[in-house]
């Protein structure tokens, strides 16, 4: 009788079925070494980015450098120098400067080309450059992504630096003055603010001119005898507008204001608020000693600060922008159309500002009928200042002018206006 053992009868599996799941296996074998290698491949990839950025930064730094010793007299500098500091800059962190272009003073490209290094060659640097945007990239090998066909990936990165003030080292007043005034709120207070030597001798104070530095001409010392009493207008439109930075309202725009640029020269829009309580935060900034100046280097807790503020040629109804008109690669406002406000006119709610001044601030007086500002110290004197009317007193000392910006931020009493290379991107 024959016996019926099961595993005797049992069907076989064929050879090809075993091969089978030989390959699903080492698929699944490679899919699980591609997963473990994008993790340690990805990591990697994640710390050669930040290598990359660094390094973009660095040359994009290295770059505004030259820019700025350019911009502060240096005139032999070239394209070929900004080459030959970008090179370096990208040799020390092991990065290949694949573009590398000059900026404006807001770091839009001008779309010149920094050159290779060839020092003291390569062309004059352009007369609107005051920037340097680099895009940098690092090739790297894989460790384990090399099974799926991926030997090498590339991290690329970019950074601009333009030349402007350093943010957080001076405060931007929210107010704009007008370049020439001769009523306020129906009293006749006639000034204009030029230049110094504009008008007459040189050494002859005329209200309100921009003072030569006080270390280099001992008669342009700030005293008492060329204080500027500056009328804070309430009656007169296009007088004098409180500004809008985006830093929140009046308050809070002098007392901690906002990271931002203002690019010279510019619309800028005008703000309502409640002036009455900005008085104690602009004492912040100005001594106690009315008519002397206590520099801010002096070590007095109570100094006279320079602060920014903006003057305005027109007003419009709206910001009716910057255009260069005659070619030299700077910007001019453009005109208000008509039927629209223009200065002394209407409802303003827009200020052309084609530059800014450096104001050493010695006295604050908002509130309106201040009777400070129809006393010495100061010249001209306000006659009467009735109704809103008040005053800053102080010198003028600094012209800020295109092609540049101004950096407004998180300021505090006793920092100085300082200009440098600042990272914007």
């Amino acid at each position: 009788m024959r016996s019926q053992h099961p595993r005797l009868n049992a069907p076989r599996r064929p050879a090809d079925e075993r091969g089978q799941v030989l390959v699903i296996v080492a698929a699944g074998l490679i899919g699980l070494i591609a997963m473990v290698g994008l993790v340690i491949d990805g990591g990697h990839a994640w710390g050669r980015q930040r290598v990359t950025q660094n390094g973009a930064d660095s040359v994009a730094k290295a770059g505004a450098v030259v820019v700025l010793e350019w911009l502060g007299g240096e005139s032999t500098l070239t394209m070929g120098d900004v080459g030959c500091a970008v090179e370096g800059a990208a040799n020390a962190h092991a990065v290949d400067p694949e573009d590398v272009q000059f900026t404006d003073h807001e770091g839009n490209l001008i779309n010149v080309a920094v050159p290779g290094c060839a020092a003291g060659g390569g062309g004059d640097i352009p007369p609107v450059a005051q920037g340097v945007k680099a895009t940098t990239a690092q090739d790297f090998d894989t460790f384990l992504m090399g099974v799926v066909g991926i030997g090498q990936l590339t991290a690329r990165s970019d950074a601009t630096a333009v030349v402007g003030p350093v943010l957080g080292t001076g405060v931007a007043l929210p107010v704009t003055f007008p370049q020439t005034l001769t009523v306020c709120d129906s009293e006749e207070v006639t000034y204009s603010i030029q230049d110094w030597g504009e008008v007459g001798d040189p050494d002859t104070w005329q209200p309100y001119e921009i003072l030569p530095d006080p270390d280099e001409i001992a008669a342009g010392q700030p005293s008492a005898s060329n204080l500027a009493i500056i009328p804070l207008c309430s009656l007169a439109p296009g007088s004098v507008g409180w500004l809008e930075y985006g830093c929140g309202n009046l308050a809070n725009a002098i007392e901690n204001p906002c990271d931002t640029y203002i690019p010279i020269p510019a619309w800028v829009q005008t703000q309502t608020g409640n002036v009455n309580s900005l008085e104690p935060l602009l004492a912040e900034y100005h001594g106690n000693q009315p008519g002397v100046y206590e520099p801010e280097d002096s070590g007095d807790p109570d100094a006279d600060h320079v602060v920014q503020i903006p003057i305005h040629t027109a007003t419009c109804g709206s910001n009716v922008g910057v255009t260069d008109t005659d070619g030299d690669g700077f910007g001019e406002l453009n005109d208000c159309p008509a039927g629209q406000w223009t200065a002394g006119e209407g409802d303003n709610t827009w200020y052309g500002i084609p530059f800014w001044v450096g104001f050493i601030l010695d006295e604050a007086h908002v509130q309106g009928g201040d009777a400070e500002c129809e006393q010495p110290y100061g010249a001209p004197q306000l006659v009467n200042p009735g109704g809103g009317v008040g005053c800053l007193k102080g010198w003028f000392v600094e012209r800020l002018q295109p092609p540049s910006n101004v950096g407004i931020g998180d300021i505090n009493p006793g920092d100085n206006v300082d200009i440098g290379v600042v990272m914007i991107r």
